[in-house]
């Protein structure tokens, strides 16, 4: 296997890898797994992991300001990011005093609004949730616990309105499916027919949880 990989051991009988956005390997098997069934297993999977490494790399360089702090994403677009006197979102640019202030002024600037499109969202949907709240989330963008408390990940006002609703609609759902079975991505597809297309444009901002 030309890929350097991580390998998380479990009690299960099933091995899968799965490829982050960052191009991070992982493979999950059982504890008792020798090292060459690994590899055969890794080997015959070359061809897609080559392809998905291929696609996050392209889209990892598109993002490149981003990554390097040059550029930030504001509503699906990206803005130049200045470190100035001042923290405002305009049109031309998202100014900052300092790194550690992008997640109060986009909290500041975005969560009202977006509280209330969550609560017109449920309102439509008839999924009424507990509470909404916003918050900084690692490597997630939404949650919803077993009293129906709804909390949202900030970086979600970086990504393009229908991704963002896509994550609000998701949430409501689990209102009443606390899990991903068959009938939850029914009732996802009921309120977001274009879910899947939603779903994989939100995969390609992954990124963006791990950089702030």
């Amino acid at each position: 296997m030309k890929y350097k990989y991580d390998i998380i051991r479990s009690q299960r009988n099933s091995m899968s890898v799965s490829i982050s956005g960052e191009n991070r390997i992982t493979v999950r098997c059982s504890w008792s797994m020798p090292a060459e069934k690994i590899e055969k297993f890794l080997d015959a999977k070359a061809e897609w992991i080559d392809r998905i490494i291929m696609r996050n790399a392209k889209r990892l360089a598109a993002n490149d300001d981003v990554i390097e702090f040059r550029k930030i994403y504001f509503d699906g677009e990206q803005l130049p990011l200045v470190v100035g006197d001042c923290n405002k979102v305009t049109s031309e640019a998202v100014y900052v005093k300092s790194f550690d202030d992008i997640e109060k002024l986009y909290i500041d600037t975005c969560s009202a609004e977006f509280t209330g499109a969550v609560y017109k969202a449920a309102e439509v949907a008839k999924l009424y949730p507990n509470s909404v709240s916003v918050k900084k989330y690692r490597g997630r963008w939404g949650c919803c616990d077993a009293k129906n408390n709804l909390v949202f990940n900030y970086l979600l006002f970086m990504l393009p309105p229908p991704v963002r609703h896509y994550v609000i609609i998701h949430e409501l759902c689990h209102t009443l499916c606390h899990n991903h079975s068959p009938a939850f991505w029914k009732l996802v597809s009921d309120y977001e027919p274009d879910y899947k297309n939603l779903k994989k444009q939100l995969t390609a901002f992954d990124f963006l949880t791990s950089l702030y």
